[in-house]
């Protein structure tokens, strides 16, 4: 009985954490800046730096002080989960 309460108890966390994950994920994915992770260490350009989150992390250089919206943007990133390296890309 007290492993049912437990599990309801977790599981809730986990998709939490998990819809969390899943979409910083999918933004950087996109050459976007995450949504739910904390800048700790930035640029002076207004986005590049290393975001924080609940058990990942994200490294992000890119050129946010352009004129050219085309240019603009994330350029390349880095994302880690519990350390190990997720994905990076490089934006052509």
């Amino acid at each position: 009985m007290k492993n049912k309460k437990l599990v309801k108890a977790i599981v809730p966390i986990v998709v939490v954490w998990l819809t969390l994950f899943v979409t910083d994920f999918m933004k950087v994915n996109n050459f976007e800046r995450p949504i739910f992770c904390v800048l700790v260490n930035g640029a002076d350009d207004g986005g590049s730096g290393i975001y924080v989150g609940l058990g990942y992390s994200v490294e992000i250089e890119g050129n946010f002080v352009t004129e050219d919206e085309m240019e603009r943007g994330v350029i390349q990133y880095d994302m880690k989960l519990l350390g190990i390296r997720v994905q990076a890309a490089i934006r052509n």
